[in-house]
């Protein structure tokens, strides 16, 4: 086996295992065929093609609205645990103190706020979550599918909105840190680093709306096998 080939099939076995749950099978249907193809660099212009399964971050198609309520419960169960907000909510206290204890100046005291403000910001998303679903945590309520599906449906119309929220936390808490210590920072270059980290971000908020939008359409064509249209309850 020639190195040309080795390199293309080595591409192509970490697209299979780098690729999502829900674009492995096209992963591993692109690699078979790397593999069959006769010419060697055609295999290698084959595999660093198939690179662009990584993109697309797909979840596992449902298969039966049975397994609705274990997504559901690790939702909650994830929600419930705060998935991290922890960090972000913690320097809230912290900075808070320092802008009336701290002699600071105009900016340290804007950097100091904006962590504040961060803070609010995760704290305030995190403790909604856990009101809105406060009556989901009783073994109970997974017994009914339908009633899951419909408020994992819900859940998924807000993940874009809450991941939207948590990346402001980030930037709010990315940009006052540095902001609040004389570090030499300059506050346009700090803007500036900000605004490219949102606007890289914006390729992870629509490919979570799109991820949500597939796992509300499979859930509607599961209830449609059941009788059960989009709206009734």
């Amino acid at each position: 086996m020639t190195r040309v080939r080795k390199l293309a099939l080595g591409i192509s076995a970490r697209v299979v295992r780098w690729a999502s749950p829900g674009c492995k099978e096209w992963a591993e249907g692109l690699a078979r065929e790397a593999a069959v193809i006769d010419s060697d660099w055609a295999a290698l212009r084959w595999a660093i093609g198939s690179t662009r399964v990584l993109l697309d971050r797909r979840q596992v198609p449902l298969i039966s609205l049975d397994e609705v309520p274990d997504l559901l419960l690790k939702h909650v169960d994830y929600t419930r645990s705060g998935y991290g907000l922890w960090v972000l909510i913690l320097q809230g206290p912290f900075y808070a103190t320092r802008i009336f204890i701290d002699h600071l100046n105009g900016l340290q005291r804007t950097g100091c706020i904006l962590v504040v403000l961060g803070s609010i910001v995760a704290g305030s998303s995190w403790l909604m979550g856990r009101r809105r679903l406060k009556l989901r945590w009783y073994d109970d309520f997974y017994d009914d599918t339908v009633a899951c599906a419909r408020l994992y449906q819900a859940e998924q119309r807000r993940i874009p909105a809450r991941l939207f929220f948590l990346l402001l936390s980030l930037l709010c808490t990315a940009v006052g840190i540095p902001l609040s210590y004389r570090n030499g920072f300059e506050p346009s270059t700090l803007w500036g680093m900000a605004g490219v980290f949102f606007l890289a971000m914006q390729p992870l908020l629509i490919q979570a709306q799109r991820n949500s939008r597939r796992r509300i359409e499979q859930i509607n064509a599961l209830l449609a096998e059941r009788g059960l249209s989009e709206t009734e309850l």
